[in-house]
């Protein structure tokens, strides 16, 4: 106790004499100041002040002056609208904040505003004086509950009574603020104090005003800062259109007194349309901006009835703009049609928001009980709008945001690029002039960059690629109008001097196009449309040959720049005479066939420019694979029954048939049993031979020796018989013959007669006619029929194609019974039913588009709906549909045999030569023809062979139904003729004429078309026409053996100075190249992997600049490249490069990849040290395009190389990587989840790794993203499956081989030729 306290007890005890009571009041009073000055030294002042208040509270309650009067002022005024009057004092009272107030609140808003907000606190008191009167402000909260008892609900009152407590609030309390005042001071504070908060309000708004963009989404307005930055200054506009906007707002704000005059509210209306992205909304901004008016955006979505609409409309301020955004969207808005039905109940039409509940609330007491009020309207699609909005009064202004202009691209230029001008800028805009592309897309074209010149290149082509026209199928046009426009953007004297004539060419054909969007369609009904398109083709060819001349002699012959060189020269005069009057007939014949098109079928072909909205191009919607081809649907029960039959077998050779019409699945029946697991086991040997239409007894003999692992080049037919039967004798083997043809069954009889029987070995033959498989020796209880898929199964198969993206689920209901419709019509065959769900897939899904595609299938089978003509008008809807490089692209499986296994790398390289791949702004060629191969693929047009261990495509085929489309278009187009004459293409051949070659100058595309395994044998006859046609763009004599000198051909081949891709691989004896070749300046791909003989490459390989892709890879006696190969600025692709050792000085280094910016797959092989200087670790880490990594290290030498490689960094940005025969006992690294933090696949093959770096396994916040795995060949490698899944949760793909050292893994047979493991698959 304390003893001060204990004292003044004691005395009180003993108080006899006033002295004693003198005593005890000194005692208290000294006890009470120690008290004091304890509670002032130990407790805050804000505790202090709370315990006083609360003290004060409880014994005396709040007790107001009998004088005061009381004012409140709430924020929303009689639940008609916002309190303007609480706005103003929400703004006024923070400049009242002095140091007396201790309980305030501070925020910041968001956007540029840099102030800290000050607002009175709850339960604070604020003074003011204004004009000798003392008024006091409190801000506080009114219940809900207080609200309802309140008699009469004012807003604003006089009351004197009790103040609300501030300690009055909850979530659903409102604000308000009290005013306290001497209540004789009560008529100068509603005439004068009011009115000056009022005014200072409106100056502050005056003057640093921040406006607000208010929504609403079925409540009240919720207000944030409208930091949009558009001005009229930055908006991409006519200035005409500008300047009449401009002047209709400056008249609506000047006429105030004119508006009152005349009887009308001061509103004004403007509707804004035109196509998505043409700068609404920007506009919208820029007239907020001018006006200094808030935004208030109405979304009519939101809004439940008329009333709410009203009520929402109320709560808006004067001095706003309300903009109703895409009025044709609302159905309300749109259909009237119940609103006139006396049938509805006053009731319903109060609880509906309507078209009449607009218009009433536009017209009616709101807009006249304001002020200052301008409504914005915006549509896509005028026409679509209700003719009672559009009229004056609600829509006054009627403005038109039109596609870009040259004035609004300069503008665009400005604001995004900081130039007003730019030698491009000419070019952009006459190509502007004869597209509609929008805004928006310039934009954002403008904005893939900060190097003014490379953007200003790469709007250039973007808008030559839409000067194509995205509608327009005609193949031969496109590919020669991308051409054309291309050369055009060059400055080539010799091309100036043909510009008119090039010029008037491309406008014709461009005037043509909307035509030519369906000309595949209908030529096929109008035989002299296809003579028509014929003819048309053939001028075009023409005329890109010409191009293509001008082209190589403007580089050819810089002597002849001038014009006074030409003087000297004169012989080049007549060449050009020529070429002009040429060009000059090519124009008048275009001319005329455009004449007979109109006339003949009513065509009127007028300047419409193409339209572009948006950058996302539909046709390479999927520029990946999407589907799995290894699904299959409704199959399951005919596998189980081959099987069961192959199972049965004991004595002989059992005999099993497959047979149905094409299409229905035969061989796919046959090659999931072929390739089922349980088969696999049963049998010790497996052979699977294409028999084609034209096969022979020998091709199929060689044929089954392959699948045995014996080429067997030089024997005759008895000899490789009995070869087969050596390697199956004591064998249980399964043979299967694919799509079995013919009459004569004798070769099969002496086939059937080599093999070894017994054992319980089988042979599956499948065909289209069941007199074929019965005359191979197939009992009647042994043939299978498949059937049609089922109706459930067909329309499985198509959504597992069409909504693969989303996993096979319609997402769409109104595209159900649509594709349905399609689905039948394909009668249950399943390759009609892929070939449409892989058309779909690349669709939009949209309700016309697929009803379009509907229409043209309905109109395909209106003679015929059975299976068979719906199979194969399915495939021809499939290729219309396709955009037009594909068509060219498709168009090239026509060369090659039937059954024939196709390589992709050379199909895309093809296409790179001849141009086929569209050149996409910012897009690697190489990586937009492996696009293009996928786009074919995801539209099921081609069935896939081969795959890699991650999955990607590597050999692919064509279903022979297919095949018969694909040679019937190419023959109609002159693309290739079976029979070799006025070919364009033409595939080498043992049988290929010489005949075909000489005098062909129509030919563009010569390639080698052998089945694998197989070489060609070519003749001296037809070796020597090879160079004949002097416009080849193309040349492929790979896998091939010539009789005449090989030296002596490769001398002519440079004379081929059209030719972009040479493809020289596998060649016999290809020793060294002739200088000749160095004339093949518009090489762009070259290919002499597999020459095993080649030593060196030659030096003037650094000069070809156009090369896109060199494969040098598997030439085993080539030692380095040549020195400059860094000069390839443009290569994409290197394979097989070798790095020259320190002692090779004319050879290239490996630091020389530093310079090749653009490569994106590269494949190196080091074998010693000195291979990698110490300055050049870093040669591969900053190539930012690269995407694909190997890295050999076969026939390595030396331990020194091990510390080399370990500091050869691939760049992080790697996505596939593939490392062999490294030397190391311990992993590279550099081979971690934190320098490859984006790597997919990893593939490890060879070499001495028994374990891991420690920094493979990452830490605790790293893990790899590999999604495939593969493991070769290592036999000391020992790593656990949980460690590895723990380090790789992305792993979904596991192949694994001859490595027994693994620990756990899901894959069979690990340590010999091992398997596949894939998460989620279960394998029975």
């Amino acid at each position: 106790m304390n003893p001060v306290f204990h004292s003044f007890s004691s005395s009180l005890k003993s108080i006899p004499t006033a002295s004693s009571w003198f005593e005890a009041y000194v005692a208290l009073s000294t006890s009470m100041m120690l008290l004091q000055t304890a509670t002032n030294q130990f407790v805050p002042v804000n505790v202090r002040s709370y315990i006083f208040s609360r003290l004060k509270s409880y014994f005396f309650g709040t007790v107001p002056d009998k004088n005061s009067c009381y004012i409140t002022i709430t924020e929303i005024w009689e639940n008609m609208g916002r309190n303007e009057l609480y706005d103003a004092v929400k703004e006024y009272l923070p400049s009242k904040i002095s140091r007396a107030n201790k309980n305030f609140r501070v925020g910041k808003l968001g956007g540029g505003n840099k102030k800290i907000a000050i607002a009175i606190g709850g339960g604070e008191s604020i003074v003011d004086v204004f004009e000798d009167m003392k008024l006091t402000w409190r801000y506080s909260h009114q219940k809900e509950k207080d609200q309802q008892q309140q008699q009469p609900p004012i807003n604003l009152s006089y009351r004197k009574q009790m103040m609300p407590s501030p300690t009055q609030s909850d979530a659903s309390a409102r604000p308000m603020y009290v005013l306290s005042f001497d209540e004789n001071h009560r008529e100068k504070v509603m005439d004068s104090y009011l009115p000056h908060i009022l005014n200072k309000y409106k100056a502050m708004k005056e003057g640093e005003k921040v406006l607000k963009h208010y929504t609403r989404v079925g409540g009240p307005w919720q207000s944030s800062e409208l930091g949009h930055p558009a001005t009229f200054d930055t908006i991409a506009m006519e200035p005409d259109l500008k300047k009449a906007i401009l002047d209709d707002l400056d008249r609506f704000l000047r006429r105030k007194s004119f508006y009152k005059k005349v009887g009308k509210a001061w509103k004004r209306g403007y509707l804004l349309y035109g196509p998505p992205g043409t700068g609404k909304t920007s506009l919208i901004a820029a007239m907020a901006n001018y006006l200094k008016f808030d935004v208030y955006d109405l979304e009519l979505s939101s809004v439940f009835s008329n009333a709410d609409l009203m009520m929402s409309l109320r709560n808006t301020s004067n001095r706003s703009i309300l903009v109703i955004e895409d009025i044709d969207c609302n159905k309300e808005v749109q259909d009237r049609s119940e609103e006139d039905g006396d049938h509805l109940s006053l009731k319903r039409k109060f609880e509906r928001f309507t078209l009449s509940g607009l218009l009433n609330s536009i017209d009616g007491l709101w807009t006249s009980s304001s002020e200052e009020r301008i409504i914005v309207f915006t549509t896509n699609h005028k026409d679509q709008i209700d003719p009672a909005l559009l009229r004056p009064g609600r829509m006054d202004m009627h403005i038109y945001l039109s596609f870009c202009t040259v004035n609004g691209f300069r503008i665009l230029a400005s604001n995004y690029l900081d130039v007003q001008s730019h030698p491009l800028f000419e070019q952009i805009e006459r190509l502007l002039e004869k597209i509609q592309v929008t805004p928006a897309v310039v934009a954002e074209e403008l904005m893939k960059g900060d190097n003014v010149d490379v953007v200003l290149t790469e709007l250039a082509h973007f808008s030559n690629n839409v000067l194509l026209g995205k509608d327009m199928v005609d193949a031969v046009v496109s590919v020669f109008l991308e051409k054309l426009l291309n050369a055009l953007s060059e400055e080539s004297r010799v091309l100036s001097e043909f510009r008119d004539q090039f010029e008037k060419l491309q406008s014709e054909l461009l005037l043509m196009q909307s035509f030519l969007k369906d000309v595949d369609r209908l030529k096929r009904k109008q035989h002299t449309l296809r003579g028509i398109t014929v003819n048309l083709r053939e001028l075009i060819f023409e005329a890109e040959d010409i191009l293509a001349d001008c082209q190589l002699q403007s580089k050819d012959n810089e002597l002849f720049s001038t014009g006074w060189l030409t003087c000297i020269y004169p012989t080049k005069v007549p060449g050009q005479y020529l070429t002009g009057k040429r060009l000059k007939e090519i124009n008048e014949k275009i001319t005329n066939i455009k004449q007979d098109i109109a006339s003949y079928f009513g065509v009127s072909f007028s300047n419409q420019p193409q339209i572009v909205y948006g950058c996302n191009d539909l046709s390479q919607r999927w520029s990946s694979p999407v589907y799995d081809h290894t699904k299959v649907v409704g199959l399951e029960g005919d596998t189980r029954k081959v099987k069961d039959w192959l199972f049965e077998a004991d004595g002989g050779i059992l005999a099993i048939g497959v047979v149905g019409m094409g299409g229905l699945g035969k061989t796919t029946i046959a090659l999931k049993v072929y390739n089922d697991r349980e088969v696999e086991g049963h049998f010790e040997r497996r052979m699977w031979v294409s028999v084609s239409q034209t096969f022979s007894e020998e091709q199929i003999l060689r044929s089954m020796l392959r699948n045995l692992g014996d080429a067997s080049v030089g024997d005759d037919r008895g000899e490789l018989l009995r070869k087969i039967n050596q390697y199956l004798t004591g064998k249980k083997y399964l043979i299967v013959m694919d799509d079995v043809w013919g009459q004569d069954f004798a070769w099969w009889d002496r086939i059937l007669e080599g093999l070894p029987k017994g054992n319980g070995s089988s042979v599956i033959i499948t065909s289209r006619i069941e007199k074929v498989v019965q005359k191979m020796g197939v009992r009647e209880n042994r043939i299978h029929w498949p059937k049609f898929l089922s109706r459930d199964d067909s329309w499985l198969l198509f959504r597992n194609i069409a909504f693969a993206a989303s996993e096979g689920e319609c997402k769409y209901p109104e595209l159900e019974n649509i594709g349905k419709e399609i689905v039948e019509k394909c009668k249950g065959l399943p390759l009609a039913i892929k070939v449409v769900g892989g058309m779909m897939l690349c669709k939009p899904s949209r309700y016309h588009e697929w009803k379009r595609i509907l229409d043209h299938f309905r109109d395909e089978l209106a003679e015929n709906d059975d299976s068979e003509r719906g199979l194969m008008a399915s495939l021809q809807l499939s290729y219309d549909e396709l955009p037009p490089h594909l068509k060219s692209c498709f168009l090239c499986f026509s060369l090659y045999p039937e059954d024939c296994v196709i390589s992709k790398e050379q199909l895309v390289h093809w296409w790179i030569g001849e141009c086929f791949v569209p050149l996409r702004s910012g897009r690697l060629i190489t990586e937009a023809g492996e696009d293009c191969f996928s786009g074919l693929t995801n539209r099921c047009l081609i069935e896939v062979v081969d795959k890699t261990y991650n999955g990607t495509i590597y050999t692919c085929t064509i279903h022979d139904m297919v095949r018969d489309l694909v040679l019937k278009i190419a023959e109609d187009d002159a693309f290739f003729k079976q029979d070799g004459t006025s070919s364009r293409h033409l595939g080498i051949t043992n049988t290929l004429d010489s005949k075909h070659l000489i005098g062909n100058q129509k030919l563009r595309a010569l390639l080698s078309t052998t089945k694998t395994a197989e070489v060609n044998k070519i003749a001296s006859s037809t070796a020597k026409a090879l160079c004949k046609p002097q416009y080849l763009r193309v040349l492929d004599v790979s896998k091939s053996i010539f009789e005449t000198s090989l030296s002596g051909i490769l001398n002519q081949i440079g004379s081929l100075q059209h030719l972009t891709y040479l493809n020289l691989s596998n060649t016999h004896p290809l020793v060294q190249f002739p200088p000749s070749l160095e004339k093949l300046g518009n090489l762009q791909i070259l290919d002499v992997s597999y020459c095993q003989n080649l030593k060196m490459l030659p030096s003037y390989i650094v000069t070809f600049k156009k090369l896109k892709v060199l494969d040098v890879s598997h030439c085993g006696s080539l030692e380095c490249f040549p020195k400059g190969l860094g000069r390839l600025s443009n290569l994409e692709v290197l394979l097989g490069f070798r790095p020259a050792r320190s002692s090779q000085l004319e050879g290239c280094r490996i630091g020389e990849l530093r310079n090749l910016a653009k490569l994106r797959i590269l494949s190196i092989q080091i074998t010693r040290a000195d291979e990698i200087g110490d300055n050049e670790v870093n040669a591969l880490v900053n190539l930012q395009e690269l995407q694909y990594l190997s890295m050999s290290c076969f026939d390595s030498d030396g331990s020194d190389l091990i510390s080399k490689v370990d500091k050869l960094f691939p760049p992080q940005q790697l996505h596939e990587l593939c490392l062999q025969f490294y030397p190391g006992k311990i992993s590279p690294m550099w081979l971690n989840p934190i320098s490859l933090p984006v790597l997919r696949f990893l593939s490890i093959s060879s070499g001495n790794i028994a374990e891991f770096h420690q920094s493979f396994w990452g830490d605790d916040n790293t893990v790899w993203k590999i999604e495939a795995l593969m493991f070769e060949s290592l036999s000391d490698l020992g790593v656990e499956w949980s460690k590895m899944q723990q380090v790789m949760p992305s792993l979904r793909i596991v192949n694994a081989s001859w490595s027994p050292e693994l620990e756990f893994f899901p894959v069979d047979d690990s340590g010999f030729r091992g398997d596949v493991w894939k998460k989620g698959e279960h394998r029975s």
